[in-house]
């Protein structure tokens, strides 16, 4: 099992948001959780939060973390002699093993 985790600081050293994730190596498409550690500064018309410029650099930076885990995690379920291109595909592992 490997955890893999992120937090993104500003310029004074307060954390931002933080990402994480535990790979097990059994197949399974990553669960990445975002730990948010800013608030909304307004809501739009339907509701919806409006946050500061760090939506987009966030939503950046899931991607890449979500890159990391799926290539540490196809690693790891390949070691573990599962096919790693289940990873991709949220529940495939589950058929896998079915298939076995």
């Amino acid at each position: 099992m490997t955890t893999l985790s992120y937090t993104k600081k500003n310029e004074k050293n307060q954390q931002e948001y933080g990402l994480r994730t535990i790979l097990k190596g059994d197949g399974a498409t990553p669960v990445v959780m975002t730990l948010g550690f800013d608030n909304p500064i307004g809501f739009d018309d339907t509701g919806k939060p409006i946050y500061r410029e760090i939506d987009e650099e966030l939503e950046q930076a899931q991607q890449d973390f979500m890159a990391e885990a799926i290539k540490e995690q196809k690693k790891l379920s390949e070691a573990n002699g599962i096919d790693p291109s289940v990873v991709n595909i949220i529940g495939a592992e589950k058929e896998e093993v079915n298939n076995d």
